[in-house]
């Protein structure tokens, strides 16, 4: 997945350095319709999860709960 920056890296670099998209394929390490595809693109790419992924946990949630309460009621040092 490409960052941010390098975006902004290849919009700057493109729109106000005149630099063609060849050249800046090359020296990123991009493909050419990466770099277009970037190019093309008003506003900048956002991840939306669709649903919450179940954390590996899971089935021992209630018992990680249950020390957690027992420890909250357990004096301060």
């Amino acid at each position: 997945m490409i960052e941010m920056d390098i975006i902004a890296e290849i919009r700057r670099r493109h729109f106000v350095s005149n630099e063609n998209i060849s050249s800046i394929a090359r020296s990123l390490g991009l493909s050419r319709p990466t770099i277009r595809k970037h190019l093309k693109t008003e506003a900048e790419p956002e991840y939306r999860r669709q649903t919450q992924c179940a954390p590996k946990l899971g089935e021992f949630k209630v018992l990680l709960t249950k020390w957690l309460e027992t420890e909250a009621l357990l004096p301060k040092k």
